[in-house]
Parts: structure tokens; sequence; C-alpha cells
């Protein structure tokens, strides 16, 4: 068992992690060898629990983050390893893996990553063969004994459990209902497929920190929660505040009172490391298991930063959370704050009644073709299962051109990728193939601003919240109540309906779920 799995799991101390960045280079060298000083002052630190590490962070290439991992262990701490999906396939994600569990880097925290933004002689080609929650469920599978198809015709081997400590990541702060809201979805599902932490992306509004920990509360979401704090400095902060960063939040409220710190005679230094101790003695006392602190290259900050902790730590939290609380303007909140505990001395929740916007003539169609022939419940699906089983074993020529008209109108309606494994149905017919930069088949990434996706050449709406806005005009169940999707890429190519027809899809599941029993034979 994972050693830091045993200290989550008790409750008698609150735990405090530390974050190290990985550099582009050789280690040794002397520009990256601050990040091993750094590393080592932190390893000889009683205080700190574990250290995590990054994998290519901020969508650079970077060290790989078992260097660092593997000298952190040796030093007698636990280190948390990010893994993301952004530069390898499922292969390249298992190979890793099963490399952590061989090493013993048991920790991993997992992320769908942030979009590249360089690489060798231009920007490199992004993956998101899976995205995190397809990750979670893969890694969640390895701890389970993985069944693998043998080298005989019908065999099966089953490998042995690995032992992984997963970690998942939210963003709560989310100006939107619909951001918000899916982010909240996600969640879920995250959890669902075996993430047993959660540390939240970047934002500086603690009452949303404490309103997610509320909703993971009423909702039955049991694992921990680990408060994330980052110490700003008013370069970094400049840079959040123009929304640079994917998924770190520094409204406009707290960059002018940065600003106006910036101009005291240590450059805001005080103001910064205040800021993140307070924040560390919120987190602590609303509940959190932990703090996870992150931009500092010097022991000395880190040390500061706890020092100054633990001068607030008998101090009232609620004397001092307005100083903690800076929202954008037109902020969504899930609690009104009184039904979180928090006083009424700020702005009542604000939520969104745009629900209509981006529901289309065109999706109206759709779910009506929906409910009345893709449904496995639907009243043509088992006629269109024994046309789609004729056609394609004997009016070979008629499937084509079924094929052909099939591929001509969803690529013009739906700008589809003919990928096989169709996904519109799960995002309220929006294809997430040609429509998500990160092919985001459960739910959205961390990184959409202000609704639209983190990718700027893009200039498009997430996805996810026009299918959030369109779940809520028509009063629909939540979106990600569901496993994860994972694209099975052996259908590129082919035809997504007779795919769905004869349940090759990965909707498959749901006819098992549905009690509808497939016919050993289709007649």
């Amino acid at each position: 068992m994972s050693a830091l799995r045993e200290m989550f799991n008790d409750n008698s101390k609150f735990l405090t992690g530390a974050e190290l960045v990985t550099t582009r280079g050789i280690i040794q060298q002397e520009n990256s060898r601050k990040i091993t000083d750094f590393a080592d002052s932190l390893i000889a630190d009683k205080r700190v629990d574990w250290i995590s590490v990054t994998d290519n962070a901020g969508g650079n290439p970077m060290l790989s983050p078992d260097y660092l991992g593997s000298r952190i262990l040796a030093g007698g701490k636990q280190p948390i390893i990010h893994i993301t999906c952004k530069d390898r396939n499922r292969n390249a994600l298992e190979s890793q893996a099963w490399t952590y569990a061989s090493i013993g880097l048991q920790n991993l925290l997992v992320l769908s990553g942030d979009y590249p933004i360089d690489g060798f002689n231009g920007i490199a080609q992004p993956v998101f063969d899976v995205d995190s929650p397809g990750l979670l469920q893969l890694l969640t599978d390895m701890n389970n004994g993985m069944r693998i198809r043998g080298r005989k015709p019908n065999t099966y081997l089953n490998l042995d459990k690995t032992s992984f400590f997963l970690g998942c990541c939210v963003s709560p702060f989310k100006r939107s209902e619909a951001e918000q809201m899916m982010q909240y979805q996600k969640l879920m599902i995250k959890i669902k497929a075996g993430a047993h932490f959660v540390i939240p992306q970047l934002g500086y509004d603690i009452r949303k920190s404490f309103e997610l920990l509320q909703y993971m509360k009423k909702n039955n979401l049991n694992v921990p929660l680990i408060g994330n704090i980052y110490r700003l400095t008013a370069g970094v902060a400049r840079i959040f505040n123009k929304g640079l960063i994917p998924g770190c939040v520094v409204s406009d409220k707290l960059f002018e009172a940065i600003q106006k710190a910036s101009e005291s005679a240590d450059k805001g230094k005080s103001f910064f490391i205040s800021l993140a101790a307070k924040q560390a003695a919120a987190f602590r006392a609303m509940g959190c298991r932990g703090i996870y602190i992150g931009g500092i290259e010097k022991h000395e900050d880190f040390d500061a930063i706890l020092t100054r902790a633990e001068e607030y730590r008998n101090t009232d939290w609620r004397d001092f959370v307005n100083e903690l609380v800076f929202p954008r303007s037109g902020e969504f909140y899930f609690y009104p704050r009184s039904e979180i505990g928090l006083p009424e001395n700020a702005e009542s929740p604000q939520r969104s009644e745009r629900y209509a916007e981006h529901t289309t003539l065109l999706y109206r169609f759709s779910r009506l073709l929906h409910a009345a022939v893709f449904a496995y419940r639907a009243p043509f699906f088992g006629v269109c299962r024994k046309i789609f089983h004729l056609l394609e074993t004997k009016i070979k020529k008629l499937y084509s051109a079924e094929y052909f008209l099939e591929r001509m109108s969803k690529a013009a309606l739906f700008e589809c990728r003919e990928c096989g494994d169709c996904s519109l149905p799960d995002v309220t017919y929006l294809c997430p193939q040609s429509q998500c930069a990160k092919n985001q088949r459960n739910g959205p990434c961390g990184g959409s601003l202000d609704d639209k996706c983190e990718v700027a050449a893009t200039g498009k709406y997430c996805i996810w919240v026009k299918a959030y806005s369109r779940t809520k005009h028509f009063k629909d169940s939540p979106l990600l109540d569901r496993p994860p999707v994972i694209k099975n890429n052996a259908l590129n190519g082919t035809s997504g309906w007779a795919n769905c027809f004869l349940l090759r899809d990965h909707n498959a599941y749901q006819f098992e779920a549905s009690k509808l029993q497939p016919s050993k034979e289709i007649k």
C-alpha cells in the first residue's frame, strides 16, 4: 500500500505538500541545479509530507518527472508524479505506468494536461488519445489486475495488480454556471473512475473553495480535498489575470490589490506571503485534508509561508475571509453564503438564464431522431439493427452507399471526422473529435475561460458549455452520469451508424444495462 495513502487516511494530521516544476535540459547543468537544491531542502524539511513533480507543465517539453520522483523517494519523502494525456497515447501511458509501478512511484496526479505551446522546430502535435477520466479508468483497471489477451486465440492473462494512489484535479474557479457545473459533473466521473484524492486548480476566491468542499460532502464524494496555494508575484499575477495560463485565475479585484502592494518597499513580498499563509489557515479550518504549495523555488519562501500560517492557526478564519474572496464580475456561485456558513456581506449567487442560446433546430431534430432510432429502447432500433446486419453481410454495395450518405450528412451537419466510435449523443450532438481541441469526451478540461476554449486559435465556445446549456434547457439528466468514454480507434473510417446498431461502439454497455438481450444470431 502507498505510504501516502496511509497518511491521507489518517485524519490526525493536516498534511503539507510542495510542488516542483521540472526543467528543460540536463538536470546537472548549472541553471537547473537550483531545482535539485530546492528538492533536497524540501526532503530535509520535516513539515513536508509529500513533493509533487510536474509533467511538461504549461505545455513545454521538460525533464520527465520520474528522475526527481526517484530522488525524492530515495530521500525518504513521498513523491506525487503528474501524469498527463497530452504527449502520449494510451499505450505509452500504460507503459509509463508500468515503469512507475516497477520503481515504486505509486502516487499519481492524473491530468489531461495543458495544450502544447512549444517543441522542437515548432509546436508539438498534441495526443489526447484518452482524457483524464479515461486514464484514471486505465490505472484503476491496473490496480484491479488488468485482463489482457493471451498469445493463443481465445486465451486471456490476468496481470499482477498495481497499487497506484490516484489523484485528480477540478477547477472550481469558473465564472459561468455552465462551466462551473460541468466541472462538478466531471469531478464525479473522475471519482467513479478511481480518483482517491482531489487537488483543485488555481484561484483566489476562498468562497469557491469552500463551496467545492460542501458540494463534495453533499454529494457523497468522500475523498480528501487538498487546498491549492500558489505564491504569487506581480508578474505571475499579471499573466494569470490576462488568462494566459489555462485554469489559473486572478480577478481584477485581486490584481488591483497586488498592484497596490507592489508599490511597497519589499515589492509586495510580504503581501504574497500573508495571502498564501491565510489561505493555508483557511483550508485547515474549513476541513481540507491538507495544503499543496507551489510557485516557489527557494526554501526560505516556503518556510515563510508555513511560519506565517502558524501565526494564523488560532485565529478564526472567518475574521479575514473577506481578504480571501476575490470574485470576478458576474461570478456564479452554487450556494448562498449563508448555506455554507459564510457571512452574508457580499453579493448573492449569480445564475445564468441563457440556456436556450445553444439549443438549435438541428439539435432539436437530433434529439427526436435519437429517441426514435438510435437509443437502445427506441421504437426503430431493432429494425435498424437487422437492416444493418443484412447490409453488412449480404448487400455490401448498398452498405457502401449508406456509408457514403452517412459521411456526407454528418460532415455537413456535425463536422464529423469519421472516427466510427461516435460521441455525438454523449455531447448533445456536438462532435468532440472536430470541435474540441483536446477531444474531451468525458467533460471539459479545466482550461476554458469565460465559456471559450483555452486554445486561443479556435476562438470557439467550449462544447461542454454548449452541451450543458442544451441539457439545462430540456431539463435532462446530468451529461456525465455514465462510465468514462474511451474511443476505440479500431473503428476509424467505419460507419458510426453500423457500429451503434451492431453494438461495436463504446455505448454498447448501455445495451446490457437496458436489460435488452442481444440475439446470438440476427435474423
